[in-house]
């Protein structure tokens, strides 16, 4: 047999013991109460803080040297989401999956992949825009910046992450 070469993958390790109010929303859960619902985003929110044309937003309270570090690669992307072929509802649970993997794994940097909407019916991109909206209405969100080229350019976001599991 030929071993497998290096697929540049990172292996994540084990969930670790769950917090107490984690505990809590299993036990919640199990005993038939109701469940934790995702982030309440909204497809229409346009936030203030994002720049004219949606290609970077800041968290209020940040300082811009964030978005400087965020663009020049201060943080390794630690994982990928790819979102194309998703209708809205498919690619909001889906994000929502990822990022609570992502902070449950203490993934700080991640790269959401919307694509560019060149296959929309209207010729609009429908993803890329509802999904930065919903970007900056989540609190673990810190910013974000549109990927380098060679990573996506305007079809992609890298997402800086509050650090912390509880975030």
């Amino acid at each position: 047999m030929i071993p497998i070469g290096d697929t540049r993958r990172a292996l994540l390790p084990p969930v670790p013991a769950a917090s107490a109010r984690e505990l809590r929303l299993r036990r919640e859960a199990a005993a038939g109460q109701a469940a934790p619902v995702p982030a309440a985003v909204s497809d229409h929110y346009v936030p203030a803080a994002a720049a004219r044309d949606a290609s970077s937003f800041l968290r209020a309270g940040c300082g811009p040297d964030l978005l400087k570090g965020l663009r020049r690669g201060k943080w390794a992307i630690g994982a990928t989401l790819d979102l194309h072929g998703s209708t809205l509802d498919e690619a909001r649970q889906r994000l929502d999956q990822f990022l609570q993997s992502c902070l449950t794994h203490q993934v700080r940097c991640v790269c959401v992949i919307h694509g560019k909407g060149h296959g929309s019916r209207r010729g609009e991109p429908v993803l890329k825009t509802t999904v930065r909206h919903w970007l900056a209405q989540l609190d673990c969100v810190q910013a974000y910046v549109e990927c380098r080229e060679e990573d996506g350019g305007s079809g992609a976001v890298q997402v800086l992450l509050r650090a912390g599991a509880d975030a």
